[in-house]
């Protein structure tokens, strides 16, 4: 037998001796933590969690975010349902889903009063929120109300929520002339998401404005997006670059520039 085939049989046999402890050692700890005795707990579980189980990591991470024998640290919390539910562990996935809604419902009941009393920013975050369903349940007929009131306060950040909104038909029907409009209005501004998807608009042929070739506009806008950091950008710039021949080069990085001097430089 090769050494690898050895490794492979030890490892076998290692992980079935282990395995029925640990699983002894997760059901104590339940037990334990049903009863109240969070030491017994924390002592079933000291070593799991230190092995990475991610049965361990959950219920250690329980125990922190509710205050059992620990105090209370949602974000110690937090990082145990990360670990764990980097192995695919579908408890731990929901007890960090759990936890990230319970704090985006502190944060939606601490903005809505703030959105109603008029302000801009609060309006486009609560959008946001009922968009992803954050905190509150999903409603993109209500996340477009609150985009509508903040980009009327001249909030960047809901002009480009606008966009996307009639980019993708969400709580709207789908208009990619509207979709430009708030974009462009977005990247006007130096935002970057929104000189992204315009890029992505022209690539796709969706773009409004005929007096430019599409992939020398979506060029345009997705190297500017990648001057400001957008990686995905860059990534997208390249394979533009694949679709112009020599002339449509120099008018797509001439009309780069142009943008960069408008739109870019200003903001940096």
């Amino acid at each position: 037998m090769n050494k690898s085939a050895l490794f492979a049989a030890a490892s076998l046999l290692f992980s079935l001796h282990i395995t029925p402890a640990s699983a002894s050692s997760i059901d104590e700890a339940k037990r334990a933590l049903d009863a109240g005795d969070y030491t017994k707990a924390q002592s079933e579980l000291q070593a799991l969690v230190k092995s990475q189980d991610p049965d361990a990591l959950n219920l250690q991470g329980q125990m922190y975010e509710n205050g059992w024998g620990v105090e209370q640290d949602t974000d110690k919390a937090r990082r145990l349902y990360e670990q764990g539910a980097r192995q695919g562990h579908l408890e731990s996935v929901n007890s960090l889903r759990a936890l990230k809604n319970k704090e985006y419902k502190v944060e939606f009941d601490k903005l809505l009063p703030l959105a109603e009393q008029g302000d801009g920013e609060a309006q486009n975050r609560i959008g946001e929120m009922y968009e992803f369903g954050h905190g509150v349940a999903r409603d993109n007929g209500k996340a477009l109300e609150w985009f509508r009131k903040a980009a009327e306060q001249e909030v960047v950040a809901a002009w480009h929520n606008l966009g996307r909104s009639y980019n993708f038909g969400t709580g709207v029907n789908q208009d990619y002339a509207e979709a430009e409009h708030w974009y462009r209005k977005a990247a006007e501004k130096g935002f970057m998401e929104s000189m992204f998807f315009l890029g992505t608009l022209y690539s796709n042929a969706h773009g409004q404005d005929t007096s430019v070739d599409t992939n020398i506009a979506a060029y345009a806008w997705m190297h500017n997006a990648a001057v400001l950091g957008n990686r995905t950008a860059a990534t997208i710039e390249t394979r533009l670059l694949l679709k112009l021949d020599e002339s449509e080069l120099a008018e797509a990085k001439a009309l780069a520039e142009s943008y960069k001097a408008q739109y870019v430089t200003p903001f940096q």
